[in-house]
């Protein structure tokens, strides 16, 4: 498999100056574009975000420039391609049979065949998959920095100044999202470039400190208890794997690791004192009637944690639309009271997040039977038979993304996400394997908490993930 997977992709084609400029610039593109979430219009009834149409226009520079369409169509022939090729078209199909609005379902059905051609284009050619993963690593500190900075002006200010954030009227404190959809993605895309970028064989001290400090600053500012979960997961598998598979001395493994360490130590350290704080007096998470916001505002309670694009025959039916909280509140949101804003420490089972998402999984339930169990109900269907829980007048979003897959697709879609994540596995390169490991593992539990799956980072990290092994990489392998 791995000697299928390198020949398969990643070629090293002759491009000339030009060429490599726009390839390279293109790549580039891509992966800011990732960040820009937020950005969207509105094209014959479906939301169509930035990040959908620069792909795009890298995969059609690659398939119409007669230097790289060969290696375009090679990378197309990869397992991981491959398989991912079968998950869209089973959706396709799941969509033609039980779909009861083929225009609802191709709003997901559209964004699934770019991100399969985001893949393919990443995988063209190796030096611009190093690309990706190099200009990806440079955003983790500013990223972070600069949502932490969001933050504490948002709420200082009371939301005078509140470029970059959104309020969460629950915990009646202002979160960071910057230019991405939510402060869910913002933390995600923030946990994964970390991983990939702390894992590094050959990371320097500079940069282990300037990570150590921003990320769990960042992490604080998106008020996200997943991705602090997440990360912890991907950095304690990372370090597992790398200590118990690999065949160098104890000491070099534990040399390893100590970049994750110092991470760990540092992100458990901030959390622990933040979730501290408030404790002594439990806030009370009720809003009276008539103060709650209005149910098109994105921030107004845990049902709109919203990550899909669906077609919005008015916009109150797309909750990806920013709205203001209601006009009519009576009472005045106090972002620095204390007793208000302890979200990370507030871990309710039976309420909050995670109590949604237990009602939502439960409604799915209802038609997870019989042929439905297995073959799914068609392509983002939930929103055309449940409004939101809690959210009158407002489509449903599973946002859970096994339970959604095995909604849409039933156990056979699942069963093809399973063999996809398992081809990206096998197909590393060995001496990568634990950071894939370990980004596997954080990727997992996020996309159970937050929809990533269609996101341009998720496939940005594949093809990263999978490309072959730099001169360096060897060379520190071999060492």
């Amino acid at each position: 498999m791995k000697n299928v997977s390198i020949a398969a992709a990643y070629s090293a084609p002759s491009l000339s100056r030009r060429t490599r400029l726009v390839t390279f610039g293109l790549i580039v593109a891509v992966v800011i574009s990732s960040f820009l979430g937020r950005y969207d219009a509105e094209i014959a009834g479906f939301r169509v975000r930035v990040e959908q149409v620069v792909p795009l226009a890298l995969a059609a520079w690659m398939i119409m420039h007669p230097a790289l369409r060969p290696a375009f169509l090679r990378a197309l022939r990869h397992p991981v391609p491959l398989v991912f090729a079968a998950f869209v078209a089973w959706n396709v199909i799941s969509t033609l049979v039980f779909s009861p609005s083929l225009s609802w379902s191709s709003s997901i059905l559209i964004w699934l065949f770019i991100d399969l051609l985001l893949l393919v284009s990443l995988m063209t050619v190796a030096e611009g998959a190093d690309l990706a993963g190099r200009v990806g690593r440079w955003s983790v500190a500013p990223w972070a920095l600069v949502g932490f900075a969001a933050f504490v002006v948002a709420n200082l200010t009371r939301g005078q100044v509140a470029l970059g954030t959104d309020f969460d009227w629950l915990y009646e404190v202002y979160v960071t999202r910057l230019t991405a959809i939510e402060a869910n993605i913002y933390a995600s895309i923030l946990i994964f470039w970390t991983l990939l970028t702390i894992t590094r064989r050959g990371i320097g001290r500079w940069e282990t400190a300037a990570i150590a400090i921003a990320v769990p600053l960042g992490l604080v500012a998106s008020q996200t208890r997943t991705a602090v979960f997440s990360l912890v997961l991907g950095l304690g598998v990372f370090a597992l794997f790398t200590l118990f598979s690999t065949r160098s001395t104890w000491r070099t493994r534990f040399t390893r690791i100590l970049p994750t360490a110092i991470l760990g130590v540092t992100l458990v350290v901030t959390y622990g004192i933040v979730a501290a704080v408030g404790n002594a007096a439990p806030a009370d998470r009720t809003l009276p009637a008539g103060d709650a916001p209005s149910a098109s505002a994105p921030a107004a309670s845990p049902t709109q944690l919203v990550d899909d694009v669906t077609a919005s025959p008015s916009p109150s039916a797309d909750s990806s639309v920013p709205a203001s909280p209601a006009p009519q509140a009576t009472r005045i949101p106090d972002p620095t009271n204390p007793e208000q804003q302890n979200k990370i420490g507030d871990v309710d089972f039976q309420g909050g997040t995670i109590g949604f998402r237990l009602e939502v999984a439960g409604l799915a339930a209802q038609e997870m039977k019989g042929v439905n169990l297995w073959l799914g109900n068609g392509t983002n269907t939930f929103g055309l038979r449940h409004e939101q829980p809690g959210t009158p007048g407002v489509s449903g979003h599973i946002i859970m993304l096994p339970v959604q897959v095995l909604y849409d697709g039933g156990i056979v879609g699942l069963g093809l996400l399973v063999a996809l994540f398992v081809t990206v596995f096998v197909c590393v390169p060995r001496p990568r394997k634990p950071i894939a490991a370990g980004l596997l593992a954080s990727y997992a539990l996020s996309a159970t908490l937050t929809s990533m799956f269609w996101f341009a980072i998720t496939w940005i990290l594949i093809a990263v993930l999978l490309r072959p092994l730099t001169e360096d990489e060897r060379d520190l392998d071999r060492s």
